[in-house]
């Protein structure tokens, strides 16, 4: 299957679906600017983050409004996917400035760790979205940022497979490039784990919150943003962003 093949025009907006995994994004052609970052926010919500899950969710909206601060505002399309499970799309790729905040809310916290198949769902959807832009003549990059207490014990998605769709939009030149960073939060006995499975993923970089602390989740909402920043500013280069340091 052609990943333009996934798109479909919708009244609001495009809708499609790679894999089994559907996402939604803004039309190309209501968008004012001429290149754009797209940032896809992938959250862990099975039933071990409920003890700090509003302090986590939480972040989406501090970066958002960090994003919103930033001179690169208008070159920003922002996806939330949340998973457990299942992988659930709260929104599509949208414009900084059709973001609500009654946009983010906590979700009820419970299942298993999906994690490559989340992963999987953001890469493939910016792929995806990234072949329709450049077809239309917008020049993009992306950023995929993960956020996770546990280890993978529910997907179906190999990580070969998920290695190979890192891959791809850079080396069909839908994007310019595609950062990806896995994040561990309270991740305790599993972050030997995701530092193996940032490696055999090929993921760029992997980064250890520790406690899940306000002042911890607040430190990883400005190293997300400044991430993102990051990643946009270096829209044109020809490569992607240097890792931060969290």
């Amino acid at each position: 299957m052609k990943l333009s093949d996934s798109l479909d025009a919708g009244s609001a907006g495009l809708t499609g679906s790679v894999a089994g995994f559907h996402f939604s994004a803004v039309r190309p052609e209501t968008l004012g600017a001429t290149e754009y970052t797209l940032v896809t926010l992938v959250l862990d919500k099975t039933g071990s983050v409920a003890a700090f899950a509003p302090a986590l969710f939480g972040i989406t909206q501090a970066v958002v409004e960090a994003c919103r601060r930033s001179p690169r505002a208008d070159y920003l399309l922002l996806r939330l996917v949340e998973f457990a499970s299942e992988v659930d799309e709260v929104h599509g790729f949208k414009p900084l400035a059709d973001i609500l905040g009654g946009d983010y809310l906590t979700p009820a916290c419970h299942g298993l760790t999906a994690l490559n198949d989340a992963l999987f769902a953001a890469v493939s959807a910016s792929n995806a979205y990234g072949q329709r832009l450049a077809e239309q003549d917008y020049l993009a990059n992306a950023i995929v940022i993960v956020a996770t207490d546990g280890d993978d014990n529910a997907s179906h998605t190999r990580v070969a497979d998920l290695r190979a769709e890192l891959q791809r939009g850079v080396q069909a030149e839908h994007l310019e490039s595609l950062r990806s960073v896995l994040v561990g939060i309270n991740a305790g006995q599993h972050s030997a784990s995701l530092q193996a499975f940032q490696q055999a993923a090929g993921l760029d970089q992997y980064v250890d919150v520790a406690d899940a602390t306000p002042q911890k989740l607040a430190q990883l909402a400005a190293f997300v943003s400044r991430s993102i920043s990051a990643q946009s500013q270096a829209l044109g280069t020809g490569g992607p962003s240097q890792a931060l340091t969290f």
